[in-house]
């Protein structure tokens, strides 16, 4: 058996992802900066409204005073300016600390994109920004929530970040009034975003790998849940040690449209990724068209493809 290569140094892991977050960034046509000023704030403040559908009467999801403050603390608070100048990505993160662990990470509370764009790498950009922003810092963990049903993000999350997943959370905020959310339980998955981390690596250096689903089914995988015939969840009772789950292309859309099937949803995902999770199963890969993998014993790598 081969050694496994030597990690690399805290220095040597900052200057790599220096130079992916400008890489990104420059792929997606954004300069990033850091939240330094009162109308900066004001302007993130805003954008996060925007994408989340707040209204006045709602509340806002950070004010900028918040901002400032989690800034003034040493947490981080960045925008991401399009060509034109205008900021239509922006992200607020905490540092946390694992008493459990002795460990201080970074809570990324929420990164957000301008519905225009959306699609173009902002986010991506704003995430290996924020590695880079992490790391310069002496900080190698970022973790943060997602939700299990919005598929451009749990690719974005775990394949294109190489992050993993930590735990189901179960209504983790409860109601919220936002048109994301409304009237609808707010599970979430828990990324752990292990930052100099061999997957985390490749994923950086545009090495992303994804479940070969079809080599994963003639291996004795078993669909657990996917997409009815109306897009209605269908879910089957499996104790596969290898699980497939599908999730829906645009669950947003789908929220706006038929609230009951969106419900149905919610409750699908929650009765077949939670009681997985919290029996030890992982969550070992996901595909660009929404299968999950789920994983009792080992990886999945042998029957990985691009």
């Amino acid at each position: 058996m081969s050694a496994s290569p030597p990690e690399p140094d805290l220095a040597a892991l900052s200057a790599a992802a220096a130079d992916t977050a400008a890489r990104t960034a420059t792929a997606a046509g954004l300069e990033i900066d850091d939240v330094a000023d009162p109308a900066e704030a004001r302007t993130a403040s805003a954008l996060f409204d925007r994408v989340w559908g707040r209204d006045a009467d709602a509340g806002t999801i950070l004010a900028p005073e918040a901002l400032l403050a989690i800034a003034h603390a040493g947490g981080q608070v960045s925008v991401g300016r399009d060509a034109h100048g205008e900021v239509v990505a922006a992200t607020a993160a905490l540092l946390g600390r694992d008493h459990a662990a002795g460990q201080v990470f970074l809570h990324s509370h929420v990164t957000g994109v301008l519905p225009e764009a959306v699609g173009g790498g902002a986010g991506k950009a704003m995430k290996w920004y924020q590695r880079h922003w992490a790391l310069a810092r002496g900080v190698d963990e970022v973790r943060w929530t997602f939700d299990p049903l919005v598929r451009r993000n749990v690719v974005l999350n775990l394949a294109a970040l190489g992050a993993g997943v930590a735990g189901y959370l179960v209504d983790r905020y409860g109601a919220m009034a936002d048109a994301r959310n409304l009237g609808l339980p707010t599970d979430r998955l828990e990324a752990r975003w292990e930052l100099g981390a061999p997957r985390v690596r490749a994923a950086a250096a545009g090495r992303v790998a994804t479940p070969d689903v079809a080599a994963l089914r003639s291996a004795g995988a078993e669909v657990a849940l996917e997409i009815g015939g109306h897009g209605e969840p269908v879910r089957h009772p499996t104790a596969a040690p290898r699980r497939l789950v599908r999730i829906p292309d645009d669950i947003e859309s789908l929220r706006a449209q038929d609230h009951a099937i969106a419900a149905a949803w919610a409750e699908a995902i929650r009765a077949t990724l939670r009681p997985a999770l919290d029996a030890g199963a992982r969550i070992s890969g996901v595909t660009r068209d929404g299968w999950y993998v789920l994983a009792d014993h080992g990886g999945v790598a042998e029957l990985a493809g691009r």
